[in-house]
Order: structure tokens, then C-alpha cells, then sequence
């Protein structure tokens, strides 16, 4: 789910994570983040971006969103725990991998 953009039309719109862009620069946040593409999930939201050098306002269903304007939902315990049944965490990684 979206939290704290910059836009308040963005926050808390409900969105699937379809892949992970790495990390990027992004406009008006320093340094390098980690950025999500998206896919909204409810018929009557999109996601709303401002293209300065347009002077354009875009309203997309799919689209790229820093990691840190994106909350997890968190099931109710035990929800979803046949469907992950079968999961093993990935090994843990050295910092260098990171």
C-alpha cells in the first residue's frame, strides 16, 4: 500500500509488486533508492505523476514508486500460511551482495 508521497491522491492506494528496478535516482529524494515497478489494484485508483518537463499530469495503473512510499499489508496471523507452507528463506547474503 502507498503511504506518505508526495502527492496526497497517491497515499493508500492498494498495489501489487510486479518487479524490482534497483536502485535509482529519484526526483527531489537524495542519493540512490530502491525502486518498485507496480500495478494498482483497485478498478477505480491509478497512480498519479507530475512530468515537469511536460508540464503533465499522468494518471498510470502501472508504474515505478520508491520503496520508501510503500507499506506492506500485513495479514492477520496465520492467513496465508498454507500458501507458504512450502517456502524456505533465501540464504542470508554478505553485506558486500548488497
Amino acid at each position: 500500500m502507498t503511504k506518505r508521497t508526495k502527492f496526497s491522491v497517491n497515499r493508500g492506494i492498494i498495489v501489487r509488486i510486479e518487479d524490482s528496478f534497483g536502485l535509482m535516482h529519484w526526483p527531489e529524494l537524495h542519493g540512490l533508492v530502491h525502486v518498485w515497478q507496480v500495478r494498482v489494484l483497485t478498478a477505480k485508483s491509478a497512480l498519479c505523476y507530475y512530468l515537469p518537463r511536460r508540464s503533465e499530469l499522468k494518471h498510470e495503473r502501472i508504474g515505478l514508486i520508491p520503496d520508501r512510499f510503500l507499506t506492506p499489508l500485513t495479514p492477520v496471523t496465520g492467513q496465508l500460511r498454507f500458501e507458504f507452507e512450502d517456502y524456505e528463506p533465501e540464504p542470508d547474503l554478505e553485506p558486500t551482495a548488497l
